[in-house]
């Protein structure tokens, strides 16, 4: 039974890190494409889409804050 439970705990130590590492790439996905759109548009010079940019802003605060709550949930679902 010992074997058992020794796989168990690891099991979940790699689960909530793969789960950590999920979220964690689909934050910085998410930071790349408004970091990316915002420097293109910074060097050609469009001002006009600030908006959109505003948009790409508010977009990544969300995903960034949802990931956490994940990795959190997932980190305490996981915990025993």
């Amino acid at each position: 039974m010992a074997k058992k439970t020794k796989f168990r705990i690891e099991f979940r130590k790699q689960l909530r890190l793969a789960i950590a590492a999920a979220v964690g790439f689909l934050i910085a996905y998410a930071w790349r494409d408004f970091i990316v759109n915002l420097t293109k548009d910074f060097v050609t010079g469009l001002y006009e889409s600030m908006g959109t940019h505003l948009v790409g802003f508010v977009s990544s605060i969300l995903i960034t804050l949802i990931g956490v709550l994940i990795i959190v949930f997932a980190s305490r679902m996981l915990e025993k």
